[in-house]
């Protein structure tokens, strides 16, 4: 076999988790493709990203050759973005990995054996056994994205570790979960639980929704813009999203709080917040209105290069369509270090407007109860998590992978 570089092995193996169940269908094809069924279609569902659309993969001539959204399915309704109709091409790539790999180095060159999975079960697990008899079960960490990542950490809570995180929550949603779940006591959930479909007004501020994959919200903010919702985007770019909107505000890059202060400014001083909302659901209104009384859109301009007419119009803008009005809370949201305070005051513009819980704003999920599956307790971890030592994060809710990096280099409090 020809030597493949460590780089690009972890390119190739990464992009194969991401595809595992519709994009590219690994369990698919031996579950399908290895049952000789030869034509017909089968249901799957869509590993690529965080939505889990609900797909049909159809077969011809015993190989598969078109996949498609589930009509029945609430999340993709029949319609897949590119990385789910593309996963044809990750299935049957000539570069796609079909049997775990070893590496085996010799005098500083590496090379990659191909070997049997029993093979490959055999030599993680002597490595993982030595490990946790050597530093114990919490010395491993464990990365995890995807539903793939799931049987992941069914193997490392087995094994006896508490150090597993989700780099989503550092590298992308933290923040936002952080100032939701202070304003409102729990976070938007994963996909957003926004009502796109029925909002009056949508503010997105930081958001390329209509350029990124988030199908469902795609789809809904294609159909507020065809029935006349009026749409508000705040980007130093002119998005697609912009090219859309009824007003584009092209703010200065990292002055997002001063616009929000402003709007709330507005809302509060000229009365037009939902005041039976707040009064039946706030804490601290008064504290609240004299603490942002300061920050009028005036103030915000020469930080913002926002006009003051423009945020005022736009505020008011919002009261005329409340509570169905949204004001999107974004996914990506790491950027400038107060990411937590102005994903809270996004949280807070929302509770002035009334829309949490409302029809057009934030709705309420309701969980199928579905059984937890019969399997034996996990060990109880002896060591705490490394991810964040001395509560250093006393907001964090997740688990922080900057943390168990900084843990791994200097090997405290424990290696």
């Amino acid at each position: 076999m020809a030597s493949l570089s460590r780089r690009r092995f972890l390119e190739i193996t990464t992009a194969a988790a991401g595809m595992s169940a519709a994009g590219g269908l690994p369990a698919f094809a031996h579950s399908v493709l290895g049952s000789g069924q030869t034509a017909g279609t089968v249901p799957t569902i869509c590993d690529v990203c965080f939505w889990k659309c609900g797909s049909v993969a159809h077969l011809r001539d015993g190989k598969l050759w078109k996949i498609v959204g589930n009509d029945i399915d609430p999340l993709s309704e029949g319609r897949l973005c590119p990385r789910g109709t593309g996963g044809i091409g990750a299935h049957y790539d000539e570069n796609r990995l079909t049997a775990p790999l070893i590496r085996k180095r010799r005098r500083g060159q590496e090379e990659w054996v191909e070997a049997s999975w029993e093979e490959a079960l055999q030599y993680i697990a002597e490595r993982m056994l030595k490990l946790k008899a050597d530093y114990g079960p919490e010395s491993m960490a464990l990365f995890t994205h995807g539903i793939g990542g799931k049987f992941f950490k069914q193997t490392m809570r087995a094994y006896g570790t508490p150090n597993i995180a989700a780099p989503s929550y550092s590298q992308c949603r933290g923040p936002r979960d952080v100032g939701f779940t202070l304003t409102f006591g729990e976070g938007v959930s994963t996909p957003e639980r926004t009502d796109i479909a029925n909002t009056g007004c949508l503010v997105l501020i930081g958001s390329h929704l209509g350029e990124n994959m988030h199908n469902t919200q795609v789809q809904e903010f294609g159909q507020a813009i065809e029935r006349g919702a009026s749409i508000i985007v705040v980007d130093p770019r002119f998005s697609v999203a912009a090219s859309k909107a009824k007003h584009y505000l092209p703010i200065k890059p990292g002055t997002d709080m001063a616009l929000l202060l402003a709007w709330m400014h507005v809302l509060v001083n000229e009365g037009l917040y939902d005041k039976e909302y707040v009064e039946a659901h706030g804490h601290g209104f008064e504290a609240f209105a004299a603490s942002i009384a300061p920050y009028t859109p005036e103030w915000a301009y020469p930080r913002t290069s926002i006009d003051p007419a423009l945020i005022s119009e736009t505020a008011r803008e919002m009261a005329r369509h409340q509570p169905s009005t949204l004001v999107h809370p974004g996914r990506h949201v790491t950027w400038y270090g107060d990411d937590a305070q102005r994903s809270r005051a996004i949280a807070l513009l929302n509770a002035l407007l009334g829309s949490w819980g409302r029809k057009g704003g934030f709705y309420y999920p309701a969980a199928m109860e579905i059984p937890e599956y019969p399997h034996p307790a996990f060990p109880t971890p002896q060591r705490p998590k490394v991810d964040n030592p001395d509560n250093k994060y006393p907001f964090a809710d997740g688990t922080l992978t900057n943390g168990i990096r900084d843990a791994t280099i200097s090997g405290k409090p424990y290696p």
